[in-house]
Parts: structure tokens; sequence; C-alpha cells
């Protein structure tokens, strides 16, 4: 089995990730994600969640990833490492909805499940006071059927990418390839991105010395 290749090279003797080995790299990385491309306010999709809560010693205190993790998953993780490292610094917005503490609320295992409401209660918190949470239902429920979502299969993810929209964020990010990110070409003109961990990512790293 060929061990897993990571997002980024970590230095042993130095003690940390090195993130380009040329200044020329790093150039074309600028080119290609602009500063002022960052998400800036991010919606976490639920499955983004559980992987932050499921991984937490990876993700907040870089413990390593077991070999035996599955590759996708891997990379998931790592970058939300990545990500969140460079966001302690950073004044970027997460974001869930009510909707968000209801799908995570049917966690059947207990313990997790409570683990799993302590951090989205900490991002829905931030929302906007009561008339505005009405609108994002509101808006959520007529965004079912519209042509801009109807690509997605699961009614779920079109109410939260709605939430998403109303909440006015940049990005929305999520792990689930196979029913979202591989139907992001067939969603016409929403106003923020989809993107996945490691996309998310992406759009960081040439900035990242900028909150070292």
């Amino acid at each position: 089995m060929l061990a897993r290749m990571p997002l980024e090279y970590w230095d042993d003797r130095k003690k940390k990730y090195v993130l380009y080995v040329s200044s020329q790299q790093h150039s074309l990385d600028c080119e290609r994600f602009p500063f002022n491309h960052i998400p800036c306010r991010v919606f976490l999709d639920t499955n983004v969640i559980n992987c932050l809560v499921k991984w937490r010693s990876q993700i907040f205190e870089r413990e390593p990833i077991p070999p035996n993790t599955e590759e996708t998953l891997a990379l998931d993780i790592e970058a939300l490492m990545h990500v969140f490292h460079v966001g302690s610094r950073a004044d970027w917005d997460l974001v869930g909805s009510p909707k968000t503490l209801d799908e995570l609320s049917r966690t059947r295992n207990p313990d997790l499940r409570d683990d799993l409401l302590d951090y989205g209660i900490q991002i829905v918190d931030h929302l906007p006071k009561t008339d505005d949470r009405q609108l994002t239902f509101e808006f959520a429920h007529h965004l079912f059927d519209s042509p801009s979502v109807i690509a997605l299969p699961d009614i779920a993810d079109r109410e939260l990418i709605g939430n998403a929209i109303t909440l006015e964020c940049d990005a929305f990010c999520t792990c689930d390839r196979s029913t979202i990110v591989s139907k992001r070409n067939k969603l016409h003109r929403l106003p923020l991105r989809i993107l996945t961990p490691a996309e998310w990512w992406s759009h960081v790293k040439p900035w990242a010395g900028l909150w070292g």
C-alpha cells in the first residue's frame, strides 16, 4: 500500500510545515488565488463540523493523522488543520444556522451529539436577531425548487445553502463530494462558492504568512 501524500511538507528539522520551496511557486499561487478572494465568511456544512469535532486533536492540536485513515478524509483533516491554524489569528467568520443544529441533533451517539451541538451552538450564536433568522428560513424554503439548486438531490443541502446565501457568506465548505461538490457545475449563479476543505486551504495558503 502506497503511503498517503500529505498536502504540505513537514520539515522535521525546523519543526514546521514548509508551504513553498521556491518564490516562483509562491508567486504563481498568489496569482491563482488573489488575496481578495480569500473567503472571510464561511458557512460550515454539517459534515465539516463532524470532522472538526471527531478529529479535533489532529486539527487543533496538530497530532499526527493515523496512517490507516482513508485518503480523502485525511486530506480534509489536514486542510482544516492548516486553515484553522491560520484562521486562529485572522478575522474570519464561521457560520451555521438553526438547520445545522437540527442536523447535528440527529446524531445517534449521545456523547458525540453533545460535542457536535456544543460546537454548532458557538457558530449559530453569531446569527442576526429573530427577524433575520425568520428571513433565513423563508429564503431557504423558497430555494428548495429553485433552478439555482435543483441539481442537488438532498433537500437538506438546498436548505443549508439557502441559509448560507441569506447570511451573506462568501463560501460554503463541505466534505460531501458525491452529492454537492460533484453537482456544483450545475448550480446556476449562486452568490457564493462551494469549496472542499482543501480548496479553502488553497485560497488561504499563499497568504498564510500574513498571519504568521
